[in-house]
């Protein structure tokens, strides 16, 4: 079988207390700023302005506890069946996190509660008071729209996956590549593969140090402008990304192999693909 876990590893170890803590810094600061800005509208009598913000600032405290949530140890790679658009098929999974049906719920209707509150507001101080200055409402009401549509767009990826019969996570069949994540549910044909590589969205690096932010998965030149790349998000993975990388490039580059895939063979094979610290 072939080993290549001594190679180097792309990804930094997944991070847990004060290590997860120190990259939460900014989530930290801005829970603070709505936290404060909330109950001193409250304190004031601006029962409104405090709604949204308080809303607000609960939606980013549950986007912290749900980082705390993830497990810090990396989840074994296992042989799962998956539903693929010519039937089920046997697969090698790498897992991904998943969320329950409440928590997106809940995440949801603190999205509908900052929204409301937020055209509330606008159209209670520009129509009916016509405060001035009217930039700051403009600029207050922005912010908070930006906020809610964050926190519904959220919402709405957690409740995909929470809604799925089908656990999330990268499926490897001996045809093809089935992703079932947030962005909702795809495949591509082992055949049909250009290349697999590691990347940031443009100008932005959200993990920074930790390693890139996407796993791409590319079809080959040529084919349909539908097709589109295979964009697997790591920081959903609860798998070792690293490991990942390593297995999709093998049976890339070794066809012959892939007859393996969905088998107890398959799962020797991934584990030697796990990187030595």
């Amino acid at each position: 079988m072939s080993k290549s876990g001594s190679g180097q590893m792309l990804w930094a170890p997944r991070h847990s207390g004060w290590n997860l803590a120190h990259h939460l810094v900014p989530s930290f600061v801005l829970l603070a700023f709505l936290a404060g800005t909330g109950v001193y509208a409250l304190l004031h009598e601006r029962p409104v302005l405090a709604t949204g913000l308080l809303a607000s600032a609960l939606a980013v405290l549950m986007g912290v506890v749900a980082a705390y949530r993830r497990p810090t140890e990396d989840q074994a790679a296992t042989t799962a069946a998956v539903g693929t658009s010519t039937g089920p098929r046997a697969a090698t999974c790498f897992p991904m996190f998943r969320t329950s049906p409440q928590w997106a719920a809940a995440v949801m209707g603190l999205a509908v509660v900052i929204l409301v509150a937020t055209v509330a507001l606008s159209a209670r101080l520009l129509v009916i008071h016509s405060y001035d200055p009217m930039v700051l409402i403009v600029l207050l009401t922005v912010f908070l729209l930006g906020i809610g549509v964050y926190v519904l767009n959220r919402g709405i990826r957690m409740a995909r996956i929470a809604a799925a019969s089908q656990d999330p996570g990268v499926y490897l069949t001996r045809s093809r590549i089935v992703l079932h994540s947030s962005r909702g549910t795809r495949e591509i044909y082992w055949n049909d593969l250009e290349g697999i590589e590691p990347t940031d969205p443009a100008r932005h690096r959200p993990l920074g140090k930790r390693g890139p932010a996407w796993i791409v998965v590319r079809h080959r030149a040529g084919e349909a402008v539908e097709a589109k790349a295979l964009v697997i998000l790591v920081h959903e993975l609860t798998a070792n990304p690293d490991q990942l990388m390593r297995t999709l490039e093998h049976y890339r580059v070794n066809p012959a192999d892939r007859a393996e895939l969905g088998t107890a063979a398959a799962l020797e094979r991934v584990r030697g693909f796990i990187p030595l610290p």
